[in-house]
């Protein structure tokens, strides 16, 4: 295997000591671990978050547990998984490009190394420790992080896996979706081709098999680590009947008006300063009342659809949860949920309106249902994503701080916090829990990558003051956007929104990331670019001489990897 340029120099500053959370443990193995990881929710889409969406069982663990008010993930979806799974920003281990990008690509072109798209050798997963410390491993839901079969789930610490490889796929049984390249859609089990029942939804498909896996480890009276890696809400916006009609000409009202409540219910939640403007700012979408009849209909429509979704997932959320405590496992368990990134604005069927025409049904009394492929576009997307700016695929707020939190009733955590934690914090933080250390820059014989992120747990518990130093610089970059954080200062460059210049936002003032700051001050911006070329050359990041980065990030002379 070969590190990445200069990364293992800086391997050996990053390794730290976990602290065994099971050792005096009463129960008769080690802490459960759940994850569940929801795909293009927003932040203000579950009801503790401020939205009129029906969601009690998330609500309720959410009020039983420790909100996270300031959780980052990646823009996107492979990304966000790397690092959930490595504990290190996503360079570092193959996704600093996803590979629906690298397949754009012309065929000649090299990839700087860390650019391929899928999880490379480097990186130890969190499921491959976990299982070697004795847990009973397994996911079921979306991978999208490679599909050779040594990239696959099975391969990489899943003992159980049923998985869909691709990015996205249809939530019920559908073979249309395979029809074009781009909408192909693999799902195997443990590596072999997966047949769907013909009842198959996505979300109760994927509940059902963890369902299965966390009974066998119970029965075996050995820990696990599920990790539900549900496809919902994502594109296609499909649901069963009976949530659809349940939101049917709820939000005839239009988008604005939908916003505007969020904000109101934010503030009176807390969870904004109470002079926070209740007006969202809407970004590049008309407004609704410019609307014709027949848009406004079908804008709504696509809107129900996307809150029936949610609805469906937080119900099955729920009977998981149900399940745990009839296995008498509940209280043993750390359940973390989060979303992927923020939500999603691309109207997928534009650009393949024949296509959609042909096999879908949209018709507008059957939107949302499983023969239909329809999204919900920028402005729901926006919705979404309040008080935040933009949606997934930004380094805006909107595109990368989502709903998150921990519950955890051996521990008691209780409350909300508006800590800064990131994605990357959640592999050092379940392997505490577990009495697990990082084996630092070797497993089993090769090279990899320590983990970059902190344990949230003794903050969390309450016996740290923090989980990172407040100095502490975090990077984002993706796609030629990138964006440094120090603080409740953040740094963005955003040329394909903002222009071709770095934006200064304070982020406790203006969360809506709306004032840019740098011409106010300018010794700020120069700082904080120092910190962003320091965070780019220890993550792999392919920028010029001014720091701004590459894309795409092809191979450079000084970009091949030393063999270790």
């Amino acid at each position: 295997m070969k590190l990445l340029p200069g990364v293992f120099a800086t391997c050996l500053c990053l390794l730290s000591s976990t602290t065994s959370f099971a050792e005096n443990a009463q129960t008769p193995h080690q802490p459960n671990i759940l994850l569940l990881v929801a795909d293009d929710l927003g932040y203000a889409d579950l009801g503790a978050m401020g939205s009129e969406i029906s969601t009690p069982n998330l609500d309720q663990l959410i009020a039983g547990g420790k909100l996270l008010l300031d959780f980052h993930s990646a823009p996107s979806c492979s990304p966000t998984r790397a690092m959930l799974l490595t504990g290190n920003d996503q360079h570092l281990s193959g996704i600093g490009m996803m590979a629906e990008t690298r397949n754009r690509l012309f065929a000649h072109q090299a990839i700087r190394p860390g650019y391929e798209g899928v999880l490379q050798g480097e990186a130890v997963t969190l499921a491959e420790l976990l299982r070697d410390a004795g847990y009973e491993t397994s996911i079921a839901g979306k991978w999208h992080l490679g599909k050779l079969p040594e990239q696959q789930p099975q391969n990489r610490g899943f003992a159980e896996s049923y998985v869909v490889l691709e990015g996205g796929a249809a939530h019920f049984k559908q073979k249309e979706m395979s029809i074009q390249a781009n909408y192909s859609a693999t799902f195997v089990h443990n590596g072999e081709p997966l047949a769907l029942p013909e009842n198959y939804f996505s979300t109760t498909y994927f509940t059902d098999r963890l369902i299965e896996t966390t009974r066998a480890a119970h029965e075996q009276n050995k820990p696990f680590f599920a990790f539900a890696a549900f496809t919902a809400p994502h594109w296609p916006l499909q649901a069963p009947d009976s949530y659809l009609a349940k939101y049917r000409g709820f939000y005839d009202r239009g988008y604005q008006v939908i916003a505007d409540q969020r904000l109101v219910r934010q503030k009176e939640l807390g969870l904004l300063p109470a002079d926070f403007q209740t007006r969202a700012v809407l970004e590049g979408v008309p407004e609704w009342n410019s609307l014709s009849a027949e848009e406004k209909m079908r804008s709504a429509r696509s809107m129900e659809a996307y809150a029936a979704m949610v609805e469906s997932l937080d119900q099955e959320i729920g009977r998981l949860v149900t399940h745990l405590k009839n296995l008498g496992e509940y209280d043993n368990t750390l359940i973390l949920f989060m979303s992927d990134n923020g939500p999603e604005s691309v109207n997928r069927g534009d650009s393949i309106k024949e296509w959609v025409a042909e096999h879908f049904d949209n018709r507008l009394d059957n939107l949302g249902r499983a023969n239909s492929f329809v999204t919900y576009g920028p402005a729901w997307a926006q919705v979404s994503a309040q008080p935040g700016r933009r949606y997934k695929q930004t380094i805006f707020e909107g595109g990368i701080r989502v709903p998150a939190f921990v519950h955890f009733p051996a521990r008691a955590l209780k409350g909300q916090t508006t800590e800064f934690a990131s994605v990357r914090d959640v592999m050092p933080t379940f392997l505490q829990v577990a009495g697990i250390e990082h084996p630092g820059i070797r497993y089993k014989g090769r090279a990899v990558i320590p983990s970059q992120g902190s344990t949230m747990l003794p903050f969390l518990s309450g016996e740290e003051p923090q989980i990172h130093a407040a100095a502490q610089p975090m990077g984002w970059e993706q796609d030629g956007a990138a964006a440094l954080r120090r603080g409740n200062l953040k740094l963005v460059y955003a040329p394909k929104i903002t222009g071709a210049t770095w934006r200064l936002y304070d982020l406790a003032t203006d969360p809506a990331e709306q004032q840019d700051l740098a011409g106010q001050h300018p010794e700020q911006v120069k700082d904080l670019l120092i910190d962003w070329r320091q965070y780019a050359g220890s993550n792999n990041i392919s920028v010029d001489e001014a720091g701004v980065p590459r894309f795409p990030a092809l191979q450079r002379p000084a970009d091949s990897a030393p063999d270790l």
